[in-house]
């Protein structure tokens, strides 16, 4: 196992500057997601930590040994691709097995590394088939089989789920974190979706248009998002988002008017809610959002109220029970906590 170390990496392609100087660590034993849009540059640090592609500029550190000149075969990490990368025409076995026969193992421990994959990725009785005979799942365990064989210091994952579809996806999570408690190796894990990001990692790398723009717990980049692209990444549904004017713990605009605990906020903010926070409100209520229904959207035990405040698009999680009353063109009050709603710079962007 081993810590990951970006120091100042910047990757430029010609004049195309695509990494801006990214400073990150990565604890030996950590599962870290880096998460964002396509094209944000998230595939192509992971890239660099594998010497699929090289450092422009900077330092890369794979268990404290600098790795810009070493070659790919060299740095103990194996990678795992969205596409599975399996030999068509290899059994299971073989598939799983081909690398360590390339470093000329000994058979008995080839057999013994396979055998133990096998169990822990539960593809035993899978191991003479080939690839076309196995499900999409089947073939992205046998991928990931592949690379435990090799006992790498770090384990790389470039969204190998992206093909599965969403319920499969899920068990594959699921069966991600068990791999990770079970190995205690480092993984990195590359992906769009914030719902893996979520759920897999102790720690969340968000990057945007080549730059960090975030690292903290899931809980953290939840919580306490620093600035409005991860706060509009983060979460699902997404925040919503209202321009006002923050002064003296109140925070107003077209169609609202919010206590909230940023007291020292003042000026031209965005404020951010996200949808679960927001419930009906009665006629008594003061702080509220005065919202108009568009849509209602029943999800069973909960509904969602898409409206309209002030022109601006929010949507609302409600319980079920709450909204039966509603229905479309309806004129309702929605109110807020003070405590969670956030308040961002209107021109820089960041949080206050």
């Amino acid at each position: 196992m081993a810590n990951v170390e970006f120091k100042g990496v910047v990757k430029r392609y010609g004049d195309v500057e695509v990494i801006h100087g990214a400073d990150l660590s990565i604890a030996d034993g950590e599962f870290l997601v880096l998460v964002g849009p396509s094209g944000c540059g998230k595939s192509t640090l992971l890239r660099m930590v594998a010497g699929l592609e090289s450092v422009t500029e900077g330092e890369l550190r794979i268990g404290g040994q600098r790795v810009n000149d070493v070659h790919p075969r060299d740095r103990d990490v194996a990678m795992v691709f969205q596409s599975y990368a399996l030999y068509p025409h290899m059994t299971v076995r073989d598939n799983m097995s081909f690398g360590l026969r390339v470093r000329k193992m000994p058979a008995a421990e080839i057999d013994q590394r396979v055998a133990e994959a096998a169990e822990l990725m539960e593809l035993g009785p899978l191991l003479e088939r080939l690839p076309k005979q196995l499900s999409g799942g089947q073939r992205q365990r046998v991928a990931m089989g592949r690379a435990i064989v090799r006992r790498p210091q770090v384990f790389l994952f470039d969204e190998p789920l992206s093909n599965l579809d969403a319920a499969l996806r899920a068990r594959m999570r699921v069966e991600l974190k068990k791999l990770h408690a079970e190995l205690g190796t480092t993984m990195i894990y590359v992906t769009h979706d914030q719902v893996e990001a979520m759920t897999l990692a102790d720690r969340i790398a968000v990057t945007h248009e080549g730059l960090l723009q975030q690292v903290g717990t899931p809980a953290e980049l939840y919580d306490t998002p620093a600035n409005v692209f991860v706060a509009g990444f983060i979460g699902a549904p997404q925040m919503n988002f209202l321009p006002g004017q923050a002064a003296d713990g109140q925070v107003s605009g077209k169609g609202f008017a919010l206590k909230t605990d940023r007291g020292t906020a003042s000026g031209e903010v965005t404020v951010g809610i996200r949808p679960h926070d927001l419930s009906l409100a009665d006629e008594e209520q003061a702080s509220v959002l005065k919202a108009a229904v568009d849509v209602i959207e029943p999800l069973g035990w909960e509904s969602h109220l898409h409206c309209t405040v002030g022109g601006e698009k929010v949507l609302a999680q409600v319980e079920a029970a709450e909204a039966r009353s509603i229905r479309p063109g309806d004129a309702i009050r929605l109110m807020v906590g003070p405590d969670v709603i956030h308040l961002f710079d209107r021109k820089t962007e960041l949080a206050l």
